[in-house]
């Protein structure tokens, strides 16, 4: 199992809220479907307790969610978690920063006006043409001409000190892994000079 150090958690408001609401629906399904086995209809009971189940699954979904970070960092990488099947480990090489963005937050509309969010954006270095463009679900972010926009809508609270500390970190990473590089190629070199 990847050992990974989070940097930006999910909204987990959104998820306990979603989750406490259809955590209140399928105890009463269940409820139902229970009591409903008495009654002269069982074919009602059967639907609830399939409603149940589906029920029950889909808030355990919501739960393993919200245990899911957004960004997080191991292996040399920065696993990206847009996609709700599996995260996309971009080397971190290639991450050049963080910046503020604000865009649609693809929620409901709230009195008929579209919501907007503030967004974070990752910057991929230019030179790498591989890590352009990727498919995933435009609620939760965009992955566009090198840049990975993330929802802020599906992320923790977007604040000025949050940026700073992305990017404090993303810098600290790239200065170890230079230091980690020199050292190695020190050592290769000692070595070939006693060899």
């Amino acid at each position: 199992m990847l050992r990974t150090e989070v940097w930006l958690s999910p909204n987990r408001r959104i998820y306990a809220v979603a989750s406490v609401i259809l955590g209140i629906v399928t105890l009463g399904l269940a409820i139902f479907a229970f009591l409903g086995v008495w009654l002269p209809n069982y074919w009602l009971a059967a639907i609830a307790g399939a409603l149940t189940i589906v029920s029950a699954w889909t808030c355990g979904i919501l739960l393993y969610a919200m245990r899911r970070p957004r960004l997080a960092y191991g292996d040399d990488q920065l696993w990206v978690y847009l996609d709700p099947q599996d995260p996309v480990g971009v080397p971190i090489e290639i991450v050049e920063c963080f910046f503020l963005g604000q865009g649609p937050s693809f929620l409901p509309p709230v009195q008929g006006k579209e919501q907007e969010t503030q967004n974070i954006i990752v910057r991929l270095a230019e030179s790498a043409v591989d890590w352009k463009h990727r498919e995933v679900p435009d609620r939760f972010g965009h992955w566009c001409e090198g840049y990975i926009t993330i929802r802020g809508a599906w992320c923790e609270p977007i604040t000025r000190d949050r940026m700073q500390e992305l990017n404090r970190r993303l810098a600290e990473v790239h200065r170890e892994r230079k230091a980690k590089a020199k050292a190695q190629t020190e050592i290769e070199r000692q070595g070939q000079a006693t060899a």
